[in-house]
């Protein structure tokens, strides 16, 4: 018998997860819980999309290219930046979108 991996994240068909699937979902779930926030975090998760293009879900991923992006940012919006990555990366373990290490 296989047992299938618990996970609270959609379940997306046919390719890894990318950035913008969860990016989208954490956005819907912040919407729902406290939808004054939902314009700032989707704005700065749309940039983050921007620079770095949309990669598929790793245990390095949002690292590798997030520190990059954020160093190039103005120091207020780097601070509101780094905020909303964080709780994003929360986000991204709490619901087991990040795939196990192998």
């Amino acid at each position: 018998m296989t047992l299938w991996p618990r996970s609270s994240a959609p379940w997306i068909v046919g390719r890894p997860a990318r950035f913008s699937d969860a990016a989208e979902d954490f956005v819907n779930e912040l919407t729902r819980q406290q939808p004054w926030r939902k314009a700032r975090c989707e704005a700065w998760l749309e940039a983050m999309i921007d620079e770095l293009g949309d990669p598929a879900l790793s245990v390095t991923f949002p690292d590798a290219g997030a520190d990059a992006w954020l160093a190039a940012l103005s120091d207020p919006g780097q601070t509101e930046a780094r905020a909303v990555l964080a709780e994003f990366k929360a986000y991204l373990n709490e619901w087991d979108w990040l795939p196990d290490q192998a």
